[in-house]
């Protein structure tokens, strides 16, 4: 059974293990700067090589939710919900990635929405947190738009410019969220 929502034109899915040749073509055309601050530095090495990606790729499907973004057809980006703690009802939003053309034009907020419903009404969670980097002005201002609050500092050896940044999700569980369009469930 696949997940989807769809929200002006983008549909979220779970990733499968063949979307990661689309993230590596993604990958390949990035500074190392814009490699780092989407966090893939932290799971991937720079420059990206498919088969390590590959490999992460797969272990992922038993530690998080990988979710893919399409838009006409074609992936244009990835999202990934971990460390989640069923107990807590909360999660980790990480690895936010949307294809360089597609930025800046509110896309990267609508990603953002459609994962955070689905933390909230698949998977149950009434928390997600993120780091974010202090340089990463555009990321900071998609996640505050999406209901994120900034909280405490993380030092992190070679990044001391992060922190910490959370969303409360209880509001969202009902799917009143305009966001929130589940198709072929």
């Amino acid at each position: 059974m696949e997940n989807l929502v769809e929200a002006d034109g983008l549909r979220l899915r779970r990733a499968v293990k063949e979307d990661v040749e689309r993230l590596w073509e993604i990958c390949r055309g990035q500074t190392a700067e814009e490699f780092c601050l989407w966090g893939a530095d932290l799971v991937y090495e720079y420059p990206p090589r498919l088969e390590q990606m590959r490999r992460r790729f797969e272990a992922l499907f038993g530690d998080a939710v990988l979710f893919a973004a399409e838009c006409g057809g074609q992936v244009v980006g990835f999202a990934e919900i971990g460390e989640l703690d069923p107990a807590e009802k909360c999660g980790v939003l990480a690895r936010v990635l949307l294809e360089k053309g597609r930025r800046g034009k509110g896309r990267g907020k609508e990603l953002v929405n459609l994962v955070l419903d689905q933390a909230a009404g698949t998977l149950g969670l009434e928390e997600v947190k993120l780091i974010v980097y202090a340089g990463n002005l555009r990321a900071q201002r998609c996640y505050e738009a999406c209901g994120f609050v900034r909280g405490k500092a993380l030092l992190r050896p070679g990044r001391p410019d992060a922190w910490w940044m959370r969303a409360d999700l209880r509001e969202r569980r009902g799917g009143s969220q305009p966001s929130q369009r589940l198709k072929g469930v």
